[in-house]
């Protein structure tokens, strides 16, 4: 199959989940109830695997409430768990209503993450003021993740390759970079496992009153960039008309190529970003488990939030406060650890279907 069947099979199929199936006023309601719908049907369907497993699934779903709503870490545990699925999130909406489909920032979050580790922690400048180490460590975050992402761009323009391949394909090369990186490049020599070098002053400050790292913050104000940029922009506007008629790019006097390259740099920048969030804002260090699915899991985000930057963040709220507060229910109740994943995953499988559904009703 030609790697144009494949990129326009996917583009028919998701055309209803990326908003791009109807303008009515029917249509964008649909677009929310459709969502709603799929979390409920796929609470349901979860409460009868949790019956398999002999628990009580209304005691369950209690158990997940209290975990994230009461309990005493429960919401700092969810915005800290949702802040790299925001910003991975919004960089794939971006990209996702410009109709391309990349699917390498698991990738571009740990090549991010990799270089802008050392970066700060080389022994030239790991001394430096933490407040500078952190914006280096940003900018080389985000800079090399979106060089990462962009040459997905640069094997469509020069070979004609898929996106949606290329970005595949470059994730397991990202792995492979971290794999060795840990155990060679940036090795901490100190350490018995193979992990890197402590950031150390370029670690996030705490945000005062929330008790969660400042990559939170940062998070939220990529949204209301992501919104602004989007709704108020003749960029983002130049994005929405890729989506909907590249031709129509002609009379606007941008070439569709360079607008490619430029959705697709920005969707690695923000994977980028979140890499180095997450390092310096949770676990300090990176190591064998810091490639954690946050790049795959950030899809469902920006297909669930319907490509807005507002419904990126419910939906990444949503995913966090589910994984966080089936953690509790497993404790408590002796449930298997994929069952979350289970239920995240029913809820795109339901979304796809009630897309699916409405697309054809509106056809007649």
């Amino acid at each position: 199959m030609s790697t144009t069947v494949v990129d326009d099979t996917l583009g028919r199929r998701l055309r209803w989940t990326l908003g791009s199936g109807g303008t009515s006023s029917t249509a964008r309601l649909a677009r929310l109830v459709v969502p709603a719908a799929a979390v409920v049907l796929a609470l349901a369907v979860g409460a009868l695997l949790i019956m398999i497993e002999d628990a009580p699934p209304l005691d369950v779903y209690r158990s997940v409430w209290d975990t994230v709503a009461t309990g005493r870490f429960g919401w700092r545990d969810t915005l800290i768990e949702a802040t790299p699925l925001v910003l991975i999130g919004l960089g794939l909406a971006i990209a996702y209503r410009a109709k391309v489909f990349t699917i390498g920032a698991e990738g571009q979050y740990l090549v991010g993450a990799t270089a802008a580790v050392a970066v700060v922690t080389a022994p030239a400048i790991s001394g430096g003021p933490g407040p500078l180490l952190v914006v280096v460590g940003a900018g080389v975050g985000a800079a090399c993740g979106a060089v990462w992402s962009g040459l997905s761009g640069w094997l469509l323009d020069r070979f004609g390759t898929s996106v949606v391949i290329s970005s595949l394909l470059l994730n397991y090369v990202g792995s492979s970079i971290l794999a060795w990186a840990i155990r060679v490049g940036i090795r901490d020599p100190d350490g018995f496992v193979p992990q890197s070098r402590e950031v150390g002053g370029a670690t996030l400050a705490d945000v005062p009153g929330l008790d969660t790292h400042a990559g939170v913050l940062i998070a939220a104000g990529a949204v209301v960039v992501a919104a602004v940029l989007m709704a108020r922009t003749r960029w983002g506007y130049l994005v929405d008309i890729h989506g909907h008629n590249p031709d129509v790019l002609d009379a606007q006097e941008m070439p569709r190529r360079r607008l490619v390259y430029a959705v697709l740099l920005v969707c690695g920048a923000m994977a980028g970003l979140a890499g180095i969030v997450q390092v310096a804002g949770v676990s300090g260090r990176l190591n064998a488990s810091s490639s954690v699915g946050y790049g795959f899991t950030a899809i469902v985000v920006a297909v669930l939030g319907r490509m807005r930057p507002l419904g990126v963040a419910a939906a990444a709220l949503l995913l966090s406060a589910l994984t966080i507060g089936f953690e509790g229910a497993e404790r408590d109740f002796g449930l298997p650890a994929s069952l979350v994943g289970i239920v995240q995953a029913l809820i795109v499988l339901f979304v796809v279907l009630g897309d699916g559904a409405v697309g054809r009703w509106a056809k007649g």
